[in-house]
């Protein structure tokens, strides 16, 4: 079974496959990033929904 994370790179937060185990920091490692939130999500979409999040709070904290 396919797992997803959210990390950050140089280029900003991403969802990173982690593979079966799940391990999150072995795919930030791969990407060159960090862990943002290790999940693991089932989905790519599910993932992607949580990055969307993250970036809506970032924004709102910036701003107010």
């Amino acid at each position: 079974m396919v797992l997803f994370a959210i990390i950050e790179t140089e280029a900003g937060l991403t969802v990173a496959e982690t593979g079966p185990d799940g391990r999150a920091e072995e795919a930030a490692a791969r990407h060159g990033g960090i862990v943002v939130d290790p999940g693991p999500y089932k989905s790519y979409e599910d993932a992607y929904e949580a990055l969307l999040a993250l970036e809506c709070d970032e924004e709102d904290a910036q701003h107010g």
